[in-house]
């Protein structure tokens, strides 16, 4: 079993499912067992503790770290981001779904379902317009369109 299955995977997973109040605001504290109990994890607090950084090096999670006197830390700002929950099966891979083709299609689609003649006009000369960008310049659209619906949503 590699540290990722026996470690960091747990980690994230008990991170991006967890029902603790204050873990879904972001914040999470380490020392005297508290993250194994807060996570439900059969782990120390020193394994969450370099899980968490592994998975910050990965681009998993994204947190602001203060450590506290004794063997405690806080994390602030803890979030699971979209790599992570890519990482976790939960998140579109964007490279995988987004291609001017794919979303031409999706738009024509769309159109068929549209409510008003106009809707429908709308959409298919989107779908033409579409078919014509780039697959680089269309992902890159898409993903910074997400993250700011994403960002604005979080109130960041």
């Amino acid at each position: 079993m590699t540290v990722w299955e026996r470690r960091d995977l747990p980690v994230l997973q008990a991170l991006a499912t967890s029902d603790d109040h204050y873990v879904r605001e972001g914040y999470f504290s380490l020392g005297h067992d508290r993250g194994k109990q807060t996570l439900q994890l059969d782990m120390s607090d020193a394994e969450i503790h370099d899980a968490l950084l592994a998975l910050a090096d990965a681009g998993y999670v994204e947190f602001e770290l203060t450590y506290e006197t004794g063997p405690g830390a806080l994390f602030t700002r803890l979030a699971v981001t979209g790599r992570g929950q890519q990482a976790l099966g939960e998140w579109p891979l964007f490279d995988d779904i987004v291609s001017p083709e794919t979303l031409a299609l999706l738009l024509e689609r769309l159109a068929e379902e549209a409510p008003t003649d106009e809707e429908a006009t709308n959409m298919r000369r989107a779908a033409n317009y579409v078919r014509g960008l780039s697959g680089a310049t269309l992902r890159a659209f898409v993903t910074g369109a997400t993250a700011a619906v994403l960002r604005h949503s979080l109130g960041l």
